[in-house]
């Protein structure tokens, strides 16, 4: 890559990283920043080229265990210290920042994580296997047998979204655990994934540990269809797509709720709330999206309203905006999309002040409030890219219902029964007990633990176990 300032002015040129090394190709696609100006000239894979590193990669065995973790460890520093590509991790951030539309903090903050994430992924990867499974076969014949963590393949897909940095924690995982991963990064935020396989290959793993493939739509068959497994992420079309498919994992929607009991429905509660709603830009799978209250909804939306505007106050035309920064195009669209549901919804905050024009170019979203008189409303699925919220009464009465299909519902209650049935209910995936639904760890499973997915259990018994059992 070229060098950039901080402003990152330069358009820098990002490669394959292929199972052969480093590889330009005639077929490329210039990256914009959400002011339109070019940013990157990107790459892209053809399915053969493709098809070949994941063939390389199946063909190869994986680095032994501790050496993964050390040159993970060794990678994380590297994607924090090291000059990658003609980038800083400074001017890194900077690049992102104008792509992603998230502010300058967050942008920063989501990378830092990214480098907690390649350092912690195998401890990460190993808090999903059962306490009755050991690592190695090894130690399982030197006892008296027992079940052994073992790979459900040997190479991973990931295609990947643009939401966060983040995104790339899952396949780090794979990493760890021995699999060969080959990255399709966001085509709107490819330097990410670049920066990672880049440090990884610094610190010591071969070039068909991990390989850089950007395509089109049109180049995931292909990809998909030579791994073992894979990781899809993204929305409606991408679950009913690829949602039935054992070897695909697919990572969203989100639809996270926050239930508001009637005891917890005071200002004290509202910090909280309004933080789950506009933390991360708005536009994260754990971003609440629908708040469900015991008691007066209209006059919590109009409170939440409140501390949300001033939250974002004079923000919106800074670096440290509240919500994200895209498109005039981008904005008009989902602005448009939120006028067409104004015939079912109330609109606590003017539809007119939602969207407010940056100064370095694009436009800042949110906060969005919107109030609907049935906990059933099909509107209160509705979820968009910024910190946009539908709040709607709910009752005893009314159960867990309303609740279903949700990544994360906080429950704000004292109603052990009900947070029961919130736990047992298949639809939700996680349940917090009045805690910000954004709350995160990387030892918490997300949508399951991805050790789940990725290994199983096979019993290894050696000989000196004794006498079989009837």
């Amino acid at each position: 890559m070229a060098a950039a300032d901080d402003k990152a002015g330069d358009v820098v040129a990002l490669p394959l990283l292929t199972h052969r090394g480093v590889r330009s190709t005639r077929a490329q696609e210039i990256v914009h920043a959400v002011d339109g100006s070019p940013l990157a000239s990107l790459s892209l894979s053809p399915d053969l080229l493709t098809s070949q590193s994941i063939l390389a990669q199946k063909d190869a065995a994986p680095l032994p265990a501790h050496e993964r973790a050390k040159c993970l460890a060794e990678a994380a520093q590297r994607f924090l210290d090291d000059v990658i590509g003609g980038l800083s991790f400074k001017e890194h951030c900077a690049y992102v920042n104008r792509v992603s539309g998230h502010n300058v903090p967050v942008t920063e903050q989501l990378s830092r994580a990214v480098a907690a994430g390649i350092a912690e992924a195998p401890d990460r990867a190993d808090r999903a296997r059962p306490n009755g499974s050991l690592r190695s076969w090894r130690e399982a014949v030197e006892g008296p047998g027992s079940g052994v963590w073992t790979r459900r393949g040997e190479t991973l897909a990931a295609v990947l979204s643009g939401n966060a940095p983040t995104i790339q924690n899952g396949w780090l995982q794979a990493l760890a655990l021995g699999y060969r991963v080959a990255v399709r990064p966001s085509r709107r935020e490819p330097f990410t994934a670049y920066r990672v396989i880049a440090a990884l290959r610094a610190a010591g793993f071969r070039d068909t540990d991990a390989v850089y493939l950007p395509t089109t739509h049109a180049g995931v068959p292909a990809l998909l269809g030579r791994a073992d497994l894979a990781l899809v992420y993204g929305g409606d079309d991408v679950k009913s797509r690829y949602g039935s498919s054992p070897t695909v994992k697919v990572g969203g929607p989100g639809r996270t709720k926050t239930l508001v009991g009637s005891g917890y429905s005071g200002a004290s509660s509202l910090g909280g709330i309004a933080e789950s709603v506009s933390a991360l830009s708005g536009a994260a799978c754990v971003n609440t999206t629908a708040v469900l209250v015991e008691g007066d909804h209209a006059r919590f939306a109009a409170d939440l309203a409140g501390v949300l505007r001033e939250r974002a106050g004079e923000r919106q035309t800074t670096a440290q905006h509240l919500g994200p920064r895209v498109t005039e195009q981008a904005a008009e669209a989902l602005i448009g999309h939120l006028r067409r549901s104004a015939s079912r919804a109330h609109a606590v905050i003017p539809l007119d002040e939602v969207a407010v024009p940056h100064p370095d170019g694009g436009v800042v979203l949110g906060p969005a409030v919107f109030t609907v008189d049935d906990p059933h409303d099909g509107l209160l699925a509705t979820e968009l890219p910024f910190p946009c919220v539908w709040v709607a009464p709910w009752t005893k009465a009314d159960g867990v219902a309303p609740l279903r299909n949700s990544l994360v519902v906080n429950a704000m209650t004292d109603d052990a029964d009900l947070i029961d049935a919130l736990l047992h209910e298949p639809s939700i995936t996680n349940v917090h007990v009045d805690a910000p639904t954004v709350h995160s760890d990387g030892n918490l499973p997300h949508e399951g633990y991805l050790g789940d997915f990725l290994m199983r259990n096979k019993a290894v018994v050696g000989s000196r176990t004794g006498a079989p059992s009837h």
